[in-house]
């Protein structure tokens, strides 16, 4: 046997070599898959849920997220694919207040496994509901001082009636309106007392430069006469919001909210999976501190900022909510792909302006092009403000929001 012949046999003896390592590996994977199965098999519908859910379950749970890294949930819709995983699973975890809106249309009859809906305790409705009863107790309050309250208004509205009549200058405007401010100090209850909170609000935003005077006293009219200056806007977002499902799903960016998120998360294991009750519930108490710890610096580094804000779109409401902000946005729904009409970009601009807004802030997730507009109009600049709908390898819930909270910063303080 020559050189040549030698060499080949050795060369065809490793090949059939690496081939059986080779199948050994696979069949090695597909066991571990089958391990793998053998967990609680969890699909979340969100990447903040999903990641919620692996630091609960961590090793106990197989946790799969349902739409892929770099989608739009709100260009998202499942496939066949998609509806066979979501059966197989023994829990589905969704976010609710119908961010979801294509779960209704997926054939879970036989579905077997558990439906969390994360947004349960999170009583939105009821916050509603205690808002009005107050509203009604403070109605209770102005009728025994109805006419001390009219009178009060009546001199505030004659004074700016002066003032846009042009027979007060603007600082005379706002040294007689601190002087009435003075005589009603010892007001200190009922809707009047509400009143003249917002007025002495106003008056400082006038003073530290935050909104023009004359805006200051145009909204300062709008208080004391009863209407609302932002009406019409109010009208127009009610519209949008029924048009797309009416109410705001966008609790996980509260971080407060996502804590009562990730606690459903965790009793919702605790009680499909007993054994390891415990197990997820330290591991719920250790990343709860972490959104706690969140919550806690965005408290202190905004406090004393300014207070309003333009967004792309109305995600932030439960988060300006929380944090005493305003937020006001260009496209006026919870979808961001609502029209943004030349009338629209007026009014935002409009709005930029009177409040001395300087930053307009886009979403990763849509062009800038819209945002950087407004912007140039105003001398501003563009800012990103993420909604955290879009999935990263490398960012998690926390760093995103510590983001979100360092841009905030550059545009409020």
């Amino acid at each position: 046997m020559n050189m040549q012949t030698k060499l080949a046999i050795i060369a065809i003896v490793v090949v059939i070599t690496l081939a059986s390592l080779a199948v050994s590996q696979i069949n090695f994977n597909s066991d571990f898959s089958t391990t793998d199965n053998s967990k609680f098999q969890v699909v979340a519908s969100a990447g903040f849920l999903h990641e919620f859910a692996q630091n609960i379950g961590k090793e106990k749970i197989d946790s799969t997220l349902l739409i892929s890294i770099g989608v739009n949930p709100h260009d998202w819709e499942p496939t066949i694919r998609d509806t066979e995983r979501l059966e197989r699973s023994d829990m589905i975890i969704i976010n609710g207040l119908g961010y979801e809106n294509w779960i209704g249309s997926l054939e879970l009859s036989n579905y077997q496994g558990i439906i969390v809906d994360t947004s349960n305790g999170i009583l939105i409705d009821d916050e509603k509901h205690d808002d009005e009863k107050h509203d009604d107790e403070k109605h209770d309050d102005e009728k025994h001082d109805d006419t001390h309250k009219e009178e009060f208004n009546e001199k505030i509205a004659n004074i700016i009636e002066e003032f846009e009549e042009g027979h007060m200058t603007e600082s005379q405007s706002i040294e007689a309106i601190e002087e009435i401010l003075h005589e009603h100090e010892g007001d200190g209850h009922g809707h009047g007392a509400d009143i003249i909170e917002d007025i002495e609000n106003l008056l400082h935003e006038i003073e530290d430069g935050h909104i023009e005077g004359s805006y200051g006293l145009e909204e300062i009219h709008h208080l004391v006469s009863g209407k609302d200056v932002h009406d019409d806007h109010t009208k127009e977002d009610d519209h949008d919001e029924h048009d797309h499902g009416g109410q705001d799903p966008h609790i996980w960016l509260n971080p407060v909210y996502a804590q009562l998120q990730a606690k459903n998360i965790a009793n919702a294991l605790s009680n499909s999976d007993p054994m390891n009750k415990n197990y997820y519930q330290s591991n719920a108490e250790i990343y709860i501190k972490e959104l706690d710890s969140l919550d806690s610096k965005i408290r202190i580094d905004l406090s004393g900022c300014r207070t309003d804000f333009i967004t792309f779109h109305d995600a932030f409401s439960f988060f300006a909510e929380e944090y005493g902000l305003t937020q006001h946005t260009i496209v006026s729904s919870i979808d961001p792909h609502g029209d943004v009409t030349p009338k629209t970009l007026e009014k935002v601009i409009s709005t930029a302006k009177k409040l001395n807004i300087k930053v307009i802030f886009a979403e990763e997730s849509t062009s800038t092009k819209t945002s950087q507009v407004i912007a140039d109009e105003i001398g501003g600049k563009v800012l990103v403000l993420s909604p955290l709908e879009i999935v990263s390898d490398e960012e998690n819930y926390v760093s995103k929001m510590t983001q979100n909270l360092e841009n905030l910063k550059e545009a409020l303080c």
